[in-house]
């Protein structure tokens, strides 16, 4: 297949807070980088084994004096949405608890789409949001 993402990047004002954030929420492992590279982290969030239950990206985050970026929203795969929710808090994000459908009405936290799972719309330390996604067990039977 063509054309995939193959990394991401999160802006932040303070990288370190930010490389924690992603840490302590999901994990994954930071790399700090020196000022030959502009201090840049790169961010690994798993084993790419050749799993389908592994496969993922890598990325990396950057330090900016100014929010300057308007980016995808990453969706983050997890295996225990509430976990996963409990997990942002602790680490200082935020879970946004009232998401409004195209008719104004309130969907609540979580949001359950038959067959793609449950998602959750949340914002890291930084100010950036993201979703966690809890795949339906349907998912892999869905077809494109």
């Amino acid at each position: 297949m063509a054309n995939r993402i193959v990394h991401f990047e999160i802006e932040a004002k303070d990288a370190k807070r930010a490389s924690k954030f992603y840490a302590d929420a999901f994990g994954w492992e930071m790399d700090q980088q020196g000022p030959e590279m502009g201090n840049y982290v790169v961010v690994k969030t798993g084993e790419n084994t050749g799993k389908m239950e592994d496969i993922g990206i890598n990325g990396g985050i950057y330090e900016d004096s100014e929010k300057k970026l308007n980016a995808f929203s990453c969706v983050v795969g997890v295996e225990d949405v509430d976990k996963a929710i409990a997990d942002v808090r602790a680490a200082g994000g935020k879970v946004f608890e009232h998401n409004m459908d195209d008719k104004g009405h309130d969907m609540g936290e979580k949001i359950d789409i038959p067959t793609i799972g449950i998602y959750v719309k949340c914002e890291d330390t930084e100010g950036n949001k993201f979703t966690l996604l809890q795949p339906s067990p349907d998912m892999s039977q869905t077809k494109p």
